[in-house]
C-alpha cells in the first residue's frame, strides 16, 4: 500500500533532519570530549591568604590531575581544602580554603609552638604573618600535621571562643591549662590592671559573664582596688585577691 503524499514528506523532513543532526551531535561530542582530555599546561591557584605560597606551589604543578593536586594541597597544614578543574582552555584553575587561626599555643619556656583552627587541627607559625589570637598555655601535646590537638579542655575552649569573641577581645590575653581547671590573663585594654582568672573546668561562658559583670563594677576605672587573682570557681560568690600596696 502506497503512503499518502503528506506521509512521505513528513518522513522524508525527519531523514533530513536526523541526517543532519546526528553528525552534527556527533562532532560537538566528539569536540568536548577532545577538550576536556586535552591535558592542562598552566595552573592558576587562588584562595591564598595566611599559607606560604612557595611551599603551595612546590606540592602542585600543571602535569598532575586534578584529583593528584587536591590529594597533594590537602596534606598542606595551613589548608582545609582545595578544589581543582582541568579546564578545555588548558588551564588548571585551584581554589584553596585555609585553616583560620584560633588559638597560639605556647611551649613551656613561652616559645611559639602552634596554631590551633577552630577544629583543633594544628598549623606551624607562618612567618612573618602575626594572627591577633588569644594565647594559651599548658597545652602539652606535640605538634602533629594531620591530627587534631585531643586536648578536652583546649577543644571546648575553641568551642566557646566564638561565642565571646568581641567582650574577649576587650579584657582577655591569654588562657592557661590547669590540673584545677582553665586559668586566664584578664588585662583592660589601655589600663594598667591584670589578673589571673580562675574559670574551673566547667560552666566557662557563664563564669566570663561574671567576670564581665564584676570587672566593670569592681575594677575598671579604679586605682584604689588593684586585683592579683578573682577565683569564679565556686557557686554564687567571688573570691579575690588584692595586690598589696
Amino acid at each position: 500500500m502506497q503512503l499518502p503524499e503528506t506521509m512521505q514528506s513528513k518522513r522524508k523532513k525527519i531523514w533530513f533532519v536526523l541526517l543532519v543532526a546526528i553528525p552534527i551531535c556527533l562532532g560537538s561530542a566528539m569536540g568536548w570530549k577532545y577538550l576536556w582530555e586535552r591535558p592542562c599546561v598552566r595552573l592558576e591557584i587562588a584562595g591564598i591568604q595566611y599559607t606560604d605560597s612557595a611551599s603551595v606551589h612546590s606540592l602542585v604543578d600543571s602535569t598532575l590531575t586534578p584529583q593528584m593536586i587536591v590529594d597533594r594541597l590537602q596534606r598542606h597544614p595551613w589548608i582545609h581544602s582545595a578544589r581543582a578543574v582541568c579546564y578545555p582552555t588548558g588551564t588548571t584553575h585551584v581554589q584553596i580554603y585555609e585553616r583560620v587561626p584560633r588559638l597560639l599555643v605556647l611551649t613551656r619556656n613561652g616559645d611559639t609552638a602552634y596554631y590551633l583552627d577552630e577544629y583543633g587541627y594544628m598549623m606551624p607559625p607562618a612567618a612573618p604573618m602575626v594572627f591577633d589570637v588569644p594565647l594559651v598555655r599548658g597545652v602539652l601535646e606535640p605538634y602533629h600535621a594531620v591530627h587534631p590537638v585531643k586536648n578536652a579542655e583546649v577543644q571546648d575552649l575553641l568551642t566557646l571562643l566564638p561565642r565571646i569573641g568581641s567582650r574577649m577581645d576587650l579584657l582577655v590575653s591569654e588562657f592557661e591549662i590547669a590540673e584545677n581547671g582553665l586559668i586566664l590573663i584578664a588585662r583592660e585594654m589601655g589600663g594598667g590592671h591584670t589578673a589571673v582568672v580562675r574559670l574551673g573546668s566547667e560552666d566557662w561562658e557563664k563564669r566570663l559573664d561574671r567576670l564581665y559583670e564584676f570587672w566593670d563594677q569592681e575594677v575598671a576605672g579604679r586605682e584604689d582596688r588593684v586585683f592579683d587573682v578573682i577565683d569564679l570557681r565556686f557557686s554564687g560568690q567571688i573570691i579575690t585577691r588584692e595586690k598589696s600596696a
